[in-house]
């Protein structure tokens, strides 16, 4: 399954409860692996991953992802990702 870095302040705007990933031809959609919609990929930030279902807004040109509830997960940081939160 893909791992894709993500921001998951982007579920509380519009749509609300989904993850946006990036828009066609921008440097955070251009960034992104190949992707299909109905994929699922699991989406992560230092601390906290969610497996979730890829979905494509045709008219809009732009990739977001569905969390899947049931799978939220903590996850350890490493010692370099305390460090940077620290600093931050």
């Amino acid at each position: 399954m893909k791992r894709i870095e993500v921001d998951f302040n982007t579920l509380t705007s519009e749509p609300v409860d989904l993850v946006k990933l990036g828009q066609v031809g921008t440097p955070n959609g251009d960034q992104l692996p190949s992707l299909c919609e109905g994929e699922r990929v699991i989406l992560w930030e230092p601390g906290l991953e969610v497996e979730a279902t890829i979905i494509y807004d045709a008219p809009a040109q732009y990739w977001m992802a569905k969390p899947d509830s049931a799978t939220w997960r903590d996850v350890p940081l490493s010692t370099d990702e305390q460090a940077n939160l620290k600093h931050a």
